[in-house]
């Protein structure tokens, strides 16, 4: 840059016209050009090199690549004039030009080289001074978490914490008076979105806060005072959800909660400026980049000893529609995907990742053909209400289904109460939502299912879910295996003893299947014995041999209405199913 500057400050046209007529200035000033820009572009390429990189390491062997690929032409050159690339470079290379010292125009006034020597050092500080903005620039910007992404999904996998203490604080109006408390914590519980908080930063990088399950925005800051699980005289209201934190603190990206504490608070933890309080911690880091973080190594999670595990981190952004899974488009301007929706499918999720068939709007369970629908409400005054064309309601990015019709007595919800199945991070639950079929709890499940998280919710405490799913990460409950939810304590798993719902015990068979138009074989079910026999003098004797029950769970179910097996399976009903 100073050579080039210099040339042209010190070489006029004039003077070079009387020394060599045969060279064209404007080929003369370019070449200076050429010469200032190629420093320019170095020098930029010093800053991103400084930006980008972890190490001092680093930097220095990415400037003397730099370095290396400058001084290629030279070296090229001087190969060249070795013959080692053949005559015809060497000829071109030893050829004589002219080698000519240009002197100075003149004499030069000192006011004169007084100004050149100005020009020079200003140019060196407007270098310096234009150096040391863009990397103050970037670094403040870096530490804002400008650079990262605005919002992540955060996926754990199978890991429970079974005593998990939570420290209530003393403001609690739930807990009045209970301290220490003990819980089952599920990791899956916390999985969904988490936004970049636009306030804070720690560590020098920003801080991502949990959202709502529902639709992804921050948990509210009220709460009903009403909670119909406790309705008797001086009940305590609802705590709102302190969400989790995920943020940098000693060396590590760590995912923490004020409330959840690894000992009791009568116990000191060792070295708590480095411990940072938390539950799940990344593999040591001095990026900057979270999603770079979860993908160097395995997690260490809290389950009251480190085990190690992956946790699936994503940016929330979509550059093409590849990133929308195909299933949408992405809007550039917002960096989001717009899902697709038609007569048959409608998708939704950050990246368009969950399908919903229309088909699959409404269910039906297997044992008693009991209807779950999407399309309706648990609550009296159908505030919650969708079209048929519209994308449902949502937990954990997946469909709510409610109750309709079908369950016999003893089974079926209580006057005044609803069932729902609701995903909850990894499984589907059955959830008994409490009178809400009342209008004076209407506001408390306004609330409740706008702010559902599995955890604060307790939503796997006894008399509240009836049946679970085993894991799965399926967009609805179809195919999915269900067990009834039975005793609890230390004998027993986490989720307590687990009896299983499909028909016959079967693993693999699941208990929901899509509305689709199959064979309304025994459609109140059958009244014999499942295990009665078809007498081989019946009038189709193919039918001889076969139970009740094997036609009822087994062989109808694979044919639709009004197909020619379907019509004669049906001739056994009178056997299976007398009115």
């Amino acid at each position: 840059i100073p050579t080039g500057l210099y040339l042209l400050r010190r070489i006029s046209q004039p003077y070079l016209k009387s020394k060599f007529p045969e060279i064209s200035y404007s080929k003369f000033v370019l070449s200076s050009v050429m010469r200032i820009t190629m420093g320019y572009l170095f020098l930029v390429n010093v800053l991103l090199v400084i930006m980008q990189a972890e190490e001092v390491l680093v930097i220095f062997y990415d400037v003397l690549a730099l370095q290396f690929l400058q001084k290629l032409d030279d070296i090229g050159f001087s190969v060249s004039k070795m013959d080692v690339l053949g005559n015809r470079l060497q000829r071109a290379t030893m050829t004589k030009y002219f080698n000519v010292e240009l002197k100075q125009e003149g004499t030069d006034s000192l006011v004169h080289k007084w100004k050149v020597r100005m020009f020079l050092k200003a140019v060196y500080f407007f270098n310096l001074a234009g150096f040391l903005a863009a990397m103050i620039v970037v670094s403040t910007r870096q530490m804002s978490g400008y650079y990262q992404c605005d919002s992540i999904t955060v996926t754990f996998g199978e890991e429970i914490w079974r005593d998990a203490i939570v420290e209530w604080p003393e403001s609690s109006s739930q807990h009045p008076g209970l301290i220490d408390d003990s819980m089952v914590l599920v990791y899956g519980y916390f999985n969904g979105e988490y936004a970049k908080d636009p306030h804070r930063t720690h560590g020098g990088r920003p801080v991502y806060i949990e959202q709502k399950k529902s639709d992804r925005s921050p948990f509210d800051e009220t709460s009903p005072l009403y909670n119909p699980y406790h309705s008797y005289e001086g009940s305590p209201g609802l705590d709102v959800v302190k969400p989790t934190e995920i943020k940098y603190c000693g060396g590590r990206w760590v995912f923490s909660h004020e409330y959840i504490k690894k000992s009791p608070r009568n116990k000191v933890e060792p070295d708590d400026e480095n411990d940072c309080n938390w539950l799940a911690r990344s593999p040591e880091t001095t990026g900057f980049d979270l999603l770079q973080a979860s993908a160097q190594g395995k997690w260490q999670i809290w389950e009251g000893v480190i085990v190690e595990s992956e946790v699936s981190i994503k940016c929330n952004e979509c550059h093409d529609n590849f990133d929308c899974n195909l299933n949408g488009v992405c809007n550039e301007s917002t960096g989001k995907c717009v899902c697709d929706e038609d007569d048959k499918m409608v998708y939704f999720g950050t990246h368009c990742e969950v399908k919903l068939e229309n088909q699959c709007r409404t269910i039906i369970g297997e044992r008693y053909n009991d209807v779950w629908s999407v399309d309706t409400t648990s609550f009296l005054d159908g505030t919650l209400d969708w079209t048929e064309e519209s994308a449902p309601f949502q937990e954990y990015s997946r469909p709510v289904y409610t109750y309709v019709k079908g369950l016999p007595e003893g089974q079926a919800p209580e006057e005044g109460d609803s069932f729902s199945l609701i995903y909850s991070g990894s499984r589907w639950f059955r959830l008994v939502l409490k009178e809400s079929q009342d209008m004076y709890a209407s506001e408390f499940w306004q609330w409740m299912t706008a702010n559902y998280h599995a955890f604060w919710s307790r939503a796997y405490e006894p008399g509240v879910t009836t049946l679970v799913s085993e894991p799965t990460k399926g967009s609805t409950p179809v195919g999915v295996d269900f067990y009834h939810a039975g005793e609890r304590g230390s004998q027993f798993g986490p989720f307590g003893a687990l009896y299983p719902a499909q028909m016959k015990n079967l693993t693999g068979r699941g208990v929901y299947r899509c509305n689709v138009n199959i064979c309304s074989y025994c459609s109140n079910g059958i009244t014999v014995d499942e295990d009665f026999v078809i007498p081989h003098d019946f009038v189709d004797p193919a039918a001889a041999g076969y139970t009740c029950g094997f036609f009822a769970y087994d062989y109808a179910k694979n044919y639709e209405e009004g197909s020619s097996v379907c019509q004669q399976v049906k001739l056994t009903e009178p056997l299976c199913c007398p009115p």
